[in-house]
């Protein structure tokens, strides 16, 4: 498990960075990656992204937001899969639509990753955010 649970903080540390870097990515990413994000409040219908839309969101996310953190609360391993209990806070950086700069965001997360060749291969996210 310690392998899988590296490449997750990795990929969190990525992500709080605001890094968009296929190289750094490619190292934890399988190349045939899809991520699935469920409908939440922040968007109403499910989500597929493969390794080049991910990293288009990564680029949008560095312009939204000032900062994000993500706390790993709690991890469960079955065989090539780690489920992920997080709390993930942002910072708003712009006003864009309801969201206002400035603005703190906080969401429980539970992401299921699956691995293949070493590498992140599946990942799907249900996050509930706070009102």
């Amino acid at each position: 498990m310690e392998e899988k649970l590296a490449l997750i903080y990795r990929y969190f540390q990525l992500l709080e960075t605001f890094s968009a870097d296929p190289v750094e990515f490619a190292r934890i990413f399988h190349p045939n990656i899809i991520q699935t994000e469920y409908p939440n409040q922040l968007s109403n219908e499910i989500k597929q992204r493969n390794f080049e839309i991910m990293l288009e969101s990564m680029a949008t996310n560095k312009i939204i937001l000032k900062s994000q953190h993500f706390s790993v609360l709690k991890v469960v391993e079955s065989g090539n899969t780690l489920v992920v209990e997080a709390k993930w806070t942002g910072e708003i950086g712009v006003d864009a639509g309801q969201f206002r700069r400035g603005q703190v965001m906080k969401a429980f997360i539970c992401t299921i990753i699956e691995f293949r060749d070493g590498k992140i291969y599946r990942q799907r996210n249900y996050d509930c955010y706070e009102h």
